[in-house]
């Protein structure tokens, strides 16, 4: 049984939405969507952001895509304004419809062929994607994906919330900050200093779908992910990698990142290695 003072303690780390409504970004940087024109015979690129992150996470691709010549849209996701309420209600199907909307916007090009990527729930949605419109989708990139989250920190407690139901799940958990190893980029990073419950589950509920479908991806694929990723562990970018449908994988082991890859000690070898990618999947 806990102790009176626990209780205390843990009741000081479990608060309401109504109690914190305007709680924003903390952070430094632009949380706006980001658009790239570019050649309209060459693939174009859609990446999506992290849980409870912005588009600011996913400036490594969109730079990369820039670098030559392609068209990138990184979308701020449905739920993810300046207002962490706004999260509250927003479901996986929320997500994919707006994403299978600015895909087939995409798809629409001459070229016809879009590259995806994301990061962590982006990962998952850029996964789903590439799984459901293998004609559209000519390239997958994942970084720190979410397929599957740590058991014991992350998976178990989100399926006793999910499970439980306690008060709808209509309460949030303080965050001590994003998972990124680099002191400066962590304190520019873009977030919530809290993590609403409800829509944390959705995260966990994509997982399970995006489980299902990954013998059904079929084109050229990027792992990336952080070798000290707490949330996602790393050995999980090689079980990601074994069950896609593709034998074109590529994985990429980043030695000194944590969960948000993309932004942390070795942001310039991922640059490199989307730099790779995007150059042989648009030569295809």
């Amino acid at each position: 049984m806990r102790s009176s003072g626990t209780l205390e303690a843990l009741a000081r780390r479990v608060f309401t939405f109504e109690e914190n409504e305007r709680q924003g970004l903390v952070g430094r940087g632009d949380p706006s969507s980001i658009a790239i024109e570019g050649d309209e015979a060459r693939p174009a690129v859609l990446a999506f952001h992290g849980f409870a992150g912005t588009p600011k996470e996913l400036r490594v691709v969109a730079d990369a895509a820039s670098r030559m010549g392609l068209a990138a849209r990184v979308p701020r996701l449905a739920g993810h304004t300046d207002n962490v309420r706004d999260l509250m209600n927003v479901r996986w199907e929320d997500w994919v419809a707006e994403a299978r909307r600015l895909l087939d916007e995409l798809g629409r090009r001459k070229s016809g062929k879009v590259v995806v990527a994301g990061l962590s729930l982006g990962a998952l949605i850029a996964t789903h994607l590439a799984a459901i419109e293998p004609a559209k989708v000519a390239g997958l990139i994942v970084l720190g994906h979410a397929t599957w989250l740590h058991f014991t920190s992350f998976a178990l407690p989100l399926r006793v919330c999910e499970r439980l139901d306690l008060f709808e799940n209509r309460f949030y958990l303080p965050k001590d900050g994003s998972d990124i190893r680099d002191p400066i980029a962590r304190r520019a990073h873009l977030t919530y200093a809290l993590n609403p419950v409800k829509s944390a589950i959705e995260v966990l509920r994509a997982g399970r779908v995006v489980r299902g479908e990954l013998q059904r991806v079929t084109c050229p694929t990027l792992v990336i992910h952080g070798r000290l990723d707490p949330v996602c562990p790393v050995e999980n970018a090689f079980r990601f990698a074994h069950r896609l449908g593709t034998g074109d994988v590529t994985v990429r082991i980043m030695p000194g990142s944590g969960h948000i890859v993309s932004v942390d000690a070795d942001r310039a070898e991922v640059g490199r290695a989307i730099d790779a990618f995007l150059a042989r999947v648009a030569r295809r």
